[in-house]
C-alpha cells in the first residue's frame, strides 16, 4: 500500500451498547462512515453512532480526522445512578461519555463532593463486579441492550494490589 492510500485512511474503533467486543475498521476517508459503520454492524437505522465523549450523534464524515472512537447505541441519554454509602445520585449522560467523566461528576460537587485527598482513589464498578470498570471505556458498553439505565457504586476500594 503506497503512502498516500495510507495517508487516506481512517482507522475506526467502535463499541457497542451490551458487548466488551470493540470492531476496528480502516475506511478511506471519503466513504461515507455512518452509512458503511450501519452496515458493516447491521445497525438498524434508530441506532445512533456517536464520537467518544460528543453529546450528539455523528452525522456526517469529519474531515482530517486519521482515527476515531466511536460508540453505537440505541438512546441519545442514559440514566446513570451512582450508589454511594447507602445513597443514590443521578444524572443524565450521551452513552458517549467516559467512565472517567462520570467518575469525576461522581466525586465533584455536583455528585458526592469527595474530599479531594480521598478522590483519586474512587472508582466505579458495577454491581457484583470484581473489577473496577476501565475508564477509557463508554459508559453505553456498559448497558444492556435497549437499555437507556445504568446503575454503578462508586468504591474507594483498593484494586492495585489484587
Amino acid at each position: 500500500m503506497s503512502d498516500i492510500e495510507v495517508d487516506e485512511l481512517v482507522r475506526i474503533e467502535i463499541e457497542r451498547e451490551g458487548t466488551e467486543e470493540i470492531i476496528e475498521i480502516a475506511l478511506h476517508r471519503d466513504t461515507d462512515m455512518v452509512s458503511h459503520i450501519r452496515g458493516e454492524l447491521k445497525l438498524d437505522a434508530n441506532v445512533h453512532i456517536f464520537e467518544r465523549e460528543r453529546e450528539e450523534p455523528l452525522a456526517c464524515n469529519l474531515p482530517d480526522r486519521r482515527h476515531l472512537r466511536l460508540l453505537a447505541h440505541s438512546h441519545r441519554v442514559i440514566d446513570v445512578i451512582v450508589r454511594y454509602e447507602h445513597h443514590e445520585k443521578d444524572h443524565r449522560f450521551a452513552p458517549s461519555t467516559t467512565v472517567f467523566t462520570v467518575l469525576q461528576w461522581a466525586v465533584g460537587k455536583h455528585g458526592y463532593n469527595l474530599d479531594p485527598a480521598i478522590a483519586p482513589k474512587a472508582n466505579l464498578i458495577l454491581p457484583g463486579a470484581e473489577e473496577p470498570m476501565p475508564r477509557n471505556r463508554t459508559i453505553g458498553s456498559f448497558t444492556t441492550l435497549g437499555s437507556h439505565c445504568l446503575v454503578v457504586d462508586l468504591t474507594l476500594k483498593d484494586f492495585t494490589n489484587g
